[in-house]
């Protein structure tokens, strides 16, 4: 899959061509020449085209005539390209012009040598387990620039993400994208906006505010698709289809296929859960962990990482116990350094103060000598003459 087959239909297509058609006579639109057709989705058909004053290769979608009489449509599709204007990374296929031209509304797009993933799947079949991972990384990474732009794409599928010759794939078509906090504009409460085939169960209930998380959803679908070879509820009935993403959890994906790995099995039904806080609860925390399984570790799954075990300290060693009876086994002896100016200190008191010693001290001060034990009791003597 490093290397995908020569197809470049941009964006999702129904009925995607093998290759880029050649166009009958050159088409030129604005500053665009069209040179060939390269697919024809929902939203209209998207042609191949060299942007003349820059001499670069662009994707250009043309909303149909028909469709552009449609405020809804016309909507939508300028509301795509906000959304792609306000994401700007290299997993995200990039919008570059958008406008209304000898009657035609267009939008100009990063041109992407590769096929969508939906045509992968259909002529290669289902995707090797570190393809998967890769892919987990790129399109993680889009989502966390969509969530840094506060945008939720909304209809996550493989039809959505491109994989150009060098294998990278980034995520296309913003049609549905809008803010995280809903808009009103497109989407009304109670109605369902998505692909049935991968919608979150927010979306399948109509609620209008959703976040990354329900894109998260759709992807952990999208995944289940591209891992097994088979959709997490098959079927041709959409309102059948949306409530099993409502009510019902698919099997997992190792009993659909044994080639399925645990890890990638785990990482997915996470994605999928009907609870939007029991999945991944950021792009990044996914992100991570397809990155760990790509250096051959385990997913956390939302589990915080282990703590590192810190080094025990050693104990202090504790010093020999002095023998009864030693000049050490006196507590809170001063420095040697220091015993003799103290004593001469001692020696040097007025006669007046003599008596108040006790006798033993008496004695070691008229004499100058003195042992450990008694320096031990001049210290006491000092703090009560202070």
């Amino acid at each position: 899959m490093a290397n995908p087959p020569a197809p470049n239909p941009q964006g999702p297509a129904e009925s995607a061509p093998a290759a880029a058609a050649p166009a009958k006579k050159t088409r030129r639109l604005g500053d665009y020449e069209l040179t060939g057709k390269l697919g024809q989705g929902a939203m209209g058909s998207v042609y191949l085209a060299t942007q003349l004053s820059t001499g670069r290769k662009v994707a250009i979608k043309i909303l149909p005539q028909e469709m552009a009489r449609d405020q809804e449509f016309l909507e939508r599709f300028r509301r795509e390209a906000r959304a792609a204007s306000r994401i700007s990374h290299a997993n995200v296929v990039a919008a570059y012009d958008v406008g209304f031209i000898d009657n035609h509304h267009y939008i100009a797009m990063e041109f992407i040598d590769g096929p969508n993933l939906e045509i992968i799947l259909q002529k290669k079949g289902r995707f090797p387990e570190q393809d998967l991972f890769k892919l987990m990384v790129d399109i993680a990474s889009a989502l966390e620039a969509a969530e840094a732009a506060k945008t939720v794409h909304r209809d996550i599928k493989p039809a959505n993400i491109l994989m150009n010759s060098q294998g990278v794939c980034k995520l296309t078509d913003m049609g549905l994208a809008s803010a995280s906090q809903g808009d009103q504009r497109v989407t009304m409460a109670g109605f369902a906006v998505g692909t049935p085939y991968y919608i979150s169960p927010e979306q399948a209930r109509g609620d209008l505010e959703v976040d990354c998380r329900a894109d998260i959803y759709s992807f952990g679908a999208t995944l289940y698709h591209l891992a097994t070879g088979t959709l997490p509820f098959p079927g041709a009935n959409p309102v059948i289809i949306m409530t099993k993403h409502l009510q019902e959890m698919p099997p997992p994906p190792t009993q659909r296929c044994a080639g399925v790995s645990p890890r990638v099995s785990a990482m997915i039904m996470k994605m999928m859960s009907k609870d939007p806080k029991q999945r991944y609860q950021s792009a990044a925390e996914l992100k991570a962990d397809a990155e760990r399984c790509l250096s051959g570790q385990q997913p956390l799954l939302g589990a915080p990482p282990p703590r590192k075990k810190a080094a025990p300290v050693p104990a202090p060693a504790k010093p020999a116990a002095p023998e009864a009876g030693s000049d050490e086994a006196t507590p809170a002896l001063p420095h040697p350094a220091v015993r003799k100016p103290l004593l001469d200190r001692l020696i040097e008191l007025p006669d007046t103060l003599l008596p108040f010693l006790p006798p033993a001290l008496r004695m070691a001060v008229c004499a100058g000598v003195g042992t450990a034990a008694l320096l031990a009791g001049l210290f006491a003597a000092i703090k009560l003459l202070k």
